[in-house]
Formats: structure tokens, C-alpha cells, sequence
């Protein structure tokens, strides 16, 4: 017990590294000569002391039977795992292929014997030392490659090997205790700079229940409190002394890549992190600091259910103004009415789907303002920002106006009151199958106003108008506000203006959400909002990480702290579309015969089940040919509106029996149709991208025929 612990390098890579291959080479020829053996041990006390001699390895496999081949090389030769260590590469240039030791025939015990006496009789070559990165020379341009663990899905797998030791003469194996008194694992580290320009350092993947992050760490040598420790297993072998020794290995989660890459990171050395907890288990201040506030998560919602659907009514307006009022259109001005009526139409049943998540919302969470909508006399007792969300509401400059081409009925109401209404109609809404102005159903009404949260006003001219214009001035968030292209048209520039006004309003939403009272139940974060704020924290950092490997005497407390391991090389783990990666071979088969007689003979097994109103969609889809979708987005004359019939579900032989259906398609032709969709898609696209140069690459392949030639086959092969 009292024995130091330490990691050190798997055992059959003891005292390769940091030797000269001249120093080996010069040994193994000359053993007695006294010149040599002074060589031979300055060269091994080289080794001793090269920093891969006590840091873990990470071991390259480049197969899926990775775990035959690791137990295969410490059966038959442990020192191959030396060609195993993972460097630099690419699959430009990819490192050489390591030895086959998997025995696929069963040999006799004694020759199994004398090879391996064999191997470990035969002199051993030196390893050069593992770098991070690696100068070479691609297509005759250099360049350095980082060290890039690749993934799964790019033929590559990668374990962490490392020996626990005494630190006593000899390096013997340190038995772990039993009954779970001692565990051994591995911790991933990040390294970062905490501030621009500072050394990077490592940072430890907490959990807690309030989302992973990454904690910078107090010292390198510890495990954090709450760190993810990852699993060993252990595997016995004979070294080539002949004494039985035990390495520790674990598999490297290069598929958690996105998620090690997308959480945020904590810079302040020993702060309490989110979740952190104290002796009695409760959430600290500090981590309850930490934690995306309850106004944060609010903020999202409202942004998702209700300003961003605003914002697409918006440039769906300002388009559509823009394809009416085009100077190069020779549209009459009856043919400019019927536009502005179908786009107020159109947007029309969508601003009331958005006022009812806007009054669900008011509703769930800012009770005090909604008591005041559905009684306006209430209004008179609220004060600060609910006061004025309030009177923003409740002014008469909020009222829908007149001369909206399609909604001439429209009563000028106040938002107030729309909001009010638009509840009462949550049946009618939410239970049609049509779309406005189409009669919305058996026992369904539309709502008895007209409100639009934008649309094409006539005013002398056609213009937008919507209750953006009406926000009052308060301060916006930058964060809200969207980033634009600098290569804009003038109508972009009218569209993301008029959409960068509804950010007024979540700022003036979020600012009368009454802190004191309890908060409502409201959706987590979206991702999008977490990714963005861990961004911010770890902002132009490469991602680099190491792994130590860890030895926990769990009964001892604090008495004995955990022993980690020197770190590994650093490393890069691959995104999935990385360009240097490897490509995992894959073969999709497609018919062979597709003439109409071949493809005939395919079974329909793939049933599609479609309710009554998608039944009712497609049936108009189909009706729908290219030309159609193309006119539908050209100006006039060449502009002519999508006529997609009425809304209602397929019906059976009454108009009260509505039908699904379900559809038997052949999976070969469905494939097919997607090949030639791609391939279309593809040669459009390449306007914008110039890509089809490097899409595609045919091999022929000789007397692979789709019909059955004269020696009776069926096509040439599978």
C-alpha cells in the first residue's frame, strides 16, 4: 500500500523511445564491444527518460475488428503495438499498415510457441518520438498536419493503452483492489487559453444537472469534482521477458466530438460550477448563478413561438409588395389588386395563429398584463415595464387601419383586443383542415375579425404596414438582432429592416415578466441558444484536447488523492466532414434491369399511411408540374399563382367521409427517383457552388449488364 503509483507507457513500448536507431542498430551487431554497450546504454537511458515513456499511448486501428487485432498483437507479438501509435495522417497520406497478427486458422501450441520466441528474440527498432504535429510535403505544397483522431465512420478506431506500475525496481504491475475499493479510467482534457493570447491550459468535462461544461482545472495532476471519468477495461499478456503483465486500455469517444465542441466553457479557476453542490447535496448559489436563467429560457420561447414567425410574416409581405410594384412588370392594376388580396389573404390565417401563441404566452407568463387585456380597467395598476407593454397594447395607434386589399371588413381594433378575441377562436383554428378564405370545416368558424401582423397595404400605393411600426423605442439586445449579408438587395434591406423592428417587441415582452413571482414551466433551452452561448465561450479556440489516465482509491477519501497519468500527445478529434479524413467504403446496389419490364417485377413492400388531409395535399400536389412552381416566383407577365383547388381532405362517397390512404411503392424505384432528383438538383446548384467537377467519378465495368445474357444470368453480377 504504501508502494508510489504511477502510469507509465504500455510495457512493449519500454525503452523505445528517444533511442537513436543507430544506438539499436549498433548494439545488436557489435553486442561486445565495449564502444557499442556504452551506446546501447546511454541510448536506453535516453528512453527512460523521453516523455512517451510515462504518458498513455493512443493506439491507431484501422479496422472494424480492432478489439481482435489488440488481443492478437499482445498473443503473439505485444512489441507491433509500436506500429499502431497513432500520427499525423491523412488519407492523401496515410500511415503504413500495421502487421495482421489475428490467427484465422488455428495453429499448433509449439508453433505458436516458436514464433513468438521468435519475435521476441528479434531486436527491436526504435520508435520515433509522437508529435502533436507533423511537417509534410502534399502535391508538392507543405504543410503540418495536427494529430487528427478520425471517426468511426471513417474507418478509423483509437484506444487509450497505459500500464499502472509501482514506481520500485522493475516497474511490477499494480493489482488493483477488489469489491470497487480502487477504479482506474481516463479523463479527456481540453486545452484553452483562458484569456487572448495566455498559454493554453487544461480544462476538465464536468456534468451536473444543469448541462456539461468545461471546467478549467485548479491543478493538472487532479480530478475535478464531478469530471466525466471514462471506463479501462484491462488485458493480460506475456511480455517478451516471459513475466505476465496487465495493460489498461479504453476506447477513445471520437463520435462525441460535436458535443465535447458545443459546450460552453468556465474560465475562473476554482469557481463553482453550474450544479455544483455542497456536503449536502444542494445546488450552490454560485452554480444556481450559473445556470441559464429562468428569464433566458423564456426569452427563447417567446422568440420561437412568436417574434420569429412575425419576422417571416414581414419579408413574406416585403416580397410579395416587391413582385407587385416591380417597375418591370406589365401587370394592370386589377392584376396588382389580386395580388395584394391573395398575399393578404394568405398571411391572414397565419396572423392569427401567431396572436394565439402570442396570448398563450402573455397568459402563461406575464398573468398581471394579460388580467389587463381581458380587462382593460386593470391596466391602471401596473407599473414600470408592464405598464408600458400595457399602453403599447392598449394605444389606439395599434389599430388595424382600413384599405387592406382582400380583409376590407377588417374592424380597427387595438392589439389589445385582438389578443383578447383570437382565444376564443382556438377551436376553429387549430381543428380546420382549410386554409383562409376556404371555408374552414363542418361546425367551424373563422374568427369574426380580420388582424394582420403584416401585409400590403393600399395607400395611394402599395405598401407594408403591420404593427411593427407602432413598437415603442426600447433597448435591444444585440443578440437578437440578425446578422446581415453585405451583398443585400434593396428589398432584403426593406425586409431585415422591418424584421429588426419585432425585436422591440421581445425586449418589451421579457422586460414585463415579474422576476418576484414564481416562473411557469417553459421549454429548456434550444440547442441553437446553448450552442451560441458555448461559441462565445470558447471562441477561435482549435480544439485540442490530451488524455490522462486516472487511478482512484475510492475508500481513501482525501487521504489519497487520485494519481494521473502524464498527458498524451495532444490531439484533434475529425469533424464527420472532415476533408483530410478517410472515406469508409460503402456500396449501394441499384436495379439492374429498369426497363419497365424489369422494374415490374419489384415487390411494392413499402407502405406509405397518410391521414385524410394529407391524402387531400397530395392529391392537389399532383397536379402541381415544374413549370408551375417556376411561374409561380417570376414577375409578370411570365408570373401566374399556384391553383392548388380547395383545402379539403379526400373524401369518400359522402361529403361527411373523409379517407386516408395508404400507398404501396417499390423501394427500388423510390431510390432510383432520388439518384435522378440528385443529379438534377446537383446540376442546378452548380450556378451557385461550381461543384460538379468534383462530384462524381465513373469507373465501367465490363459485362455488368442489366438484361440476362446468353449464359442464362440475370445481369451481370450483384
Amino acid at each position: 500500500m504504501n508502494h508510489p503509483v504511477a502510469w507509465q507507457t504500455p510495457q512493449p513500448l519500454w525503452s523505445r523511445f528517444g533511442a537513436s536507431a543507430a544506438a539499436n542498430a549498433a548494439s545488436a551487431a557489435s553486442a561486445a564491444s565495449t564502444v557499442a554497450s556504452a551506446a546501447a546504454s546511454a541510448s536506453a537511458s535516453a528512453a527512460a527518460l523521453s516523455p512517451d515513456q510515462a504518458r498513455p499511448a493512443l493506439l491507431r486501428f484501422d479496422s472494424d475488428d480492432y478489439m481482435e487485432q489488440l488481443l492478437a498483437a499482445l498473443e503473439h507479438d505485444p512489441a507491433s503495438l509500436g506500429d499502431r501509435i497513432a500520427r499525423p495522417e491523412t488519407w492523401r497520406l496515410p500511415l503504413g499498415d500495421a502487421p495482421d497478427l489475428v490467427e484465422r486458422l488455428p495453429l499448433p501450441r509449439l508453433a505458436k510457441t516458436l514464433a513468438r520466441l521468435r519475435k521476441d528474440q528479434a531486436p527491436r527498432s526504435a520508435l520515433p518520438a509522437v508529435t502533436g504535429t507533423q511537417a509534410v510535403t502534399e502535391n508538392g505544397v507543405a504543410r503540418t498536419l495536427p494529430l487528427k483522431l478520425y471517426q468511426p465512420a471513417h474507418m478509423r478506431h483509437y484506444l487509450v493503452a497505459a500500464n499502472l506500475v509501482c514506481a520500485q525496481p522493475g516497474l511490477p504491475d499494480r493489482t488493483l483492489g477488489t469489491g470497487g475499493s480502487e477504479q482506474v479510467g481516463f479523463v479527456i482534457r481540453r486545452l484553452m487559453s483562458p484569456t487572448a493570447g495566455a498559454p493554453r491550459v487544461e480544462y476538465a468535462f464536468v456534468k451536473s444537472p444543469a448541462g456539461p461544461r468545461w471546467q478549467r482545472v485548479a491543478a493538472e495532476g487532479a480530478v475535478e469534482p464531478g469530471e466525466d471519468l471514462l471506463p479501462l477495461f484491462s488485458m493480460g499478456f506475456v511480455a517478451d521477458n516471459g513475466q505476465p503483465r496487465r495493460l489498461h486500455a479504453g476506447t477513445v469517444p471520437v463520435g462525441r466530438r460535436e458535443e465535447y465542441m458545443s459546450t460552453r466553457a468556465q474560465h475562473v479557476v476554482g469557481a463553482e460550477g453550474p450544479g455544483a453542490t455542497g456536503a449536502s447535496g444542494a445546488i450552490s448559489a454560485a452554480g444556481v448563478a450559473a445556470m441559464p436563467s429562468a428569464i433566458a429560457t423564456r426569452k427563447e420561447q417567446f422568440k420561437l413561438d412568436v417574434a420569429e414567425p412575425w419576422k417571416q410574416l414581414l419579408r413574406s409581405a416585403v416580397y410579395a409588395k416587391g413582385r407587385i410594384v416591380d417597375p418591370a412588370s406589365t401587370a394592370t392594376a386589377a392584376q396588382r389588386l389580386e395580388q395584394a388580396v391573395t398575399t393578404n389573404r394568405q398571411l391572414q390565417g397565419q396572423s392569427w395563429l401567431v396572436l394565439l401563441d402570442f396570448a398563450d404566452y402573455l397568459a402563461t407568463h406575464v398573468p398581471g398584463v394579460w388580467s389587463a387585456v381581458q380587462s382593460p380597467a386593470l391596466g391602471t395598476g401596473l407599473t414600470g415595464a408592464a405598464k408600458a407593454l400595457f399602453d403599447w397594447m392598449n394605444a389606439a395607434a395599434t389599430a388595424m387601419g382600413s384599405n387592406w386589399p382582400g380583409l376590407a371588413d377588417s374592424p380597427a381594433i387595438s392589439v389589445r383586443e385582438a389578443l383578447r378575441r383570437i382565444r376564443g377562436a382556438r377551436a376553429s383554428l387549430e381543428g380546420t383542415t382549410a386554409l383562409y378564405p376556404d371555408a374552414p370545416g363542418a361546425g367551424l368558424a373563422w374568427p369574426d375579425f380580420r388582424w394582420l401582423l403584416a401585409g400590403v397595404r393600399d395607400s395611394g400605393g402599395f405598401v407594408v404596414a403591420g404593427l411593427h411600426t407602432t413598437l415603442p423605442a426600447v433597448t435591444v439586445d444585440p443578440a437578437d438582432v440578425e446578422a446581415g449579408t453585405p451583398s443585400m438587395t434593396p428589398l432584403q434591406q426593406e425586409a431585415e429592416a422591418a424584421a429588426a423592428l419585432v425585436d422591440k417587441a421581445v425586449q418589451l415582452v421579457i422586460a414585463a415578466i415579474d422576476t418576484a413571482q414564481p416562473a411557469a414551466p417553459s421549454p429548456a433551452l434550444p440547442f441553437a441558444a446553448r450552442l451560441r452561448d458555448a461559441l462565445v465561450t470558447t471562441q477561435g479556440d482549435a480544439g485540442w484536447f490530451v488524455i490522462r489516465c486516472a487511478y482512484l482509491r475510492c475508500d481513501c477519501g482525501p487521504l489519497k488523492p487520485a494519481v494521473l497519468s502524464a498527458p498524451s500527445e495532444r490531439f484533434q478529434l475529425a469533424s464527420f466532414f472532415d476533408s483530410d479524413a478517410p472515406a469508409r467504403p460503402i456500396r449501394i446496389a441499384l436495379p439492374l434491369d429498369t426497363t419497365p419490364a424489369g422494374l415490374r417485377k419489384h415487390q411494392k413492400n413499402a407502405a406509405f399511411l397518410m391521414s385524410d388531409q394529407l391524402c387531400g395535399q397530395v392529391q392537389r400536389a399532383k397536379g402541381l408540374g415544374f413549370v408551375d412552381l417556376v411561374r409561380s416566383v417570376l414577375p409578370w407577365p411570365l408570373y401566374k399563382p399556384l391553383d392548388v383547388g380547395g383545402m379539403g381532405p379526400c373524401a369518400g362517397g359522402s361529403p361527411q367521409a373523409s379517407l386516408g390512404m395508404i400507398c404501396s411503392l417499390s423501394l427500388p424505384i423510390i431510390t432510383l427517383c432520388a439518384l435522378i432528383l440528385l443529379m438534377i438538383i446537383v446540376s442546378l446548384l452548380d450556378f451557385v457552388f461550381r461543384w460538379l467537377p468534383y462530384f462524381v467519378m465513373c469507373f465501367p465495368v465490363p459485362k455488368f449488364k442489366g438484361k440476362g445474357g446468353g449464359d442464362g444470368s440475370d445481369g451481370g453480377g450483384s
